[in-house]
C-alpha cells in the first residue's frame, strides 16, 4: 500500500471546521496553497491493512521549512506556526497532498480572485 491509499481517509475527510480555519485566514491560505510544492520526505508507508500512526509519520517526515518560507515569503515564525495549525487540523497529509475541502476550497478562492481581477461576474462565463 502506498500513500495514496494509507492517506484516503484524511484526504476525504469532511473536515469543515478545518477548512473554515484556511478560509479565514490568508496566512493558512496561503500555505495550504504552496504545500503541493515544498519537498517533503515521509517515512515508508505502512504495510496492507495497518492503520497510519499519524503522529508517527509526521515526526518521521522531513520538510523543507526553508524551501516553504521562500516560496511563500512569509517569515520562518509564521511558516512553523502555519504548519502545525495545517498540520494538527489535519488539513495537510505527510504525502504533500490536501484535504479535499481544502483544495476545493484553494480552486474556488483562485476562481474568484482571477474573475474579479477580469472584472467578470458569474453570469459573464456562460
Amino acid at each position: 500500500m502506498g500513500w495514496a491509499e494509507a492517506l484516503l481517509v484524511y484526504r476525504a475527510a469532511d473536515n469543515f471546521r478545518g477548512a473554515a480555519l484556511v478560509a479565514q485566514d490568508r496566512t493558512l491560505l496561503k500555505l495550504a496553497a504552496t504545500w503541493p510544492f515544498v519537498k517533503v520526505t515521509p517515512p515508508l508507508p505502512p504495510p496492507p491493512g495497518e492503520e497510519v500512526d499519524w503522529n508517527h509519520v509526521w515526526s518521521n517526515t522531513r520538510i523543507d521549512f526553508e524551501g516553504w518560507a521562500k516560496m511563500t515569503q512569509l517569515p520562518a515564525v509564521a511558516v512553523l506556526a502555519g504548519f502545525e495549525a495545517l498540520q494538527r487540523n489535519r488539513l495537510i497529509l505527510p504525502d504533500g497532498t490536501l484535504n479535499h475541502l481544502v483544495e476545493t476550497l484553494l480552486q474556488k478562492e483562485a476562481a474568484g480572485q482571477f474573475m474579479a481581477k477580469l472584472g467578470l461576474k458569474p453570469g459573464d462565463l456562460k
